[in-house]
């Protein structure tokens, strides 16, 4: 015979289990970008059009390191074990070189100005632990600019 009591106290335990289970796979951010000893993981990255213009990084490198788009004047610097978010212009589209590389070698390089990259990709390249592409493909972002001037 079935233990009914038995049974009721195994399927709400199950179901508890698997509610928390679905709770902490939510929880955690996707990760875009990942920054290991060896520079980037994937090496090139697309935004859709759908996507808001951001990157979620973690640096997963034992190291502090940096994502770097020099052309648009935007890097993101992450302590080892660190995971953020690295901004993008709202309102631009295109490709555009990708640098991942230590912090040490940035700051070296003259990076370390809290207001502007003034880094050019031909000096990030002979440094960089890896080098990619950000693709952000055509979107209608731009709209928004144009219906508020309306």
């Amino acid at each position: 015979m079935i233990d009914v009591d038995r049974l009721r106290r195994f399927v709400v335990c199950a179901l508890v289990a698997l509610s928390l289970s679905a709770c902490a796979t939510t929880s955690a951010p996707m990760v875009d970008l990942t920054i290991n000893a060896a520079g980037c993981s994937p090496a090139s990255v697309t935004l859709t059009p759908n996507r808001e213009p951001a990157l979620t990084v973690r640096n997963a490198a034992p190291e502090a390191m940096v994502v770097s788009v020099p052309t648009m004047d935007r890097w993101i610097e992450l302590e080892a074990g660190a995971t953020g978010v690295f901004e993008l212009p709202r309102y631009i589209m295109g490709t555009f070189d990708l640098f991942c590389l230590s912090t040490a070698d940035h700051r070296a390089l003259g990076g370390d100005n809290p207001f502007l990259c003034v880094l050019e990709p031909a000096e990030l390249a002979p440094v960089a632990r890896s080098a990619g592409i950000l693709v952000i493909e055509p979107h209608e972002r731009i709209r928004e600019v144009l219906e508020q001037n309306r």
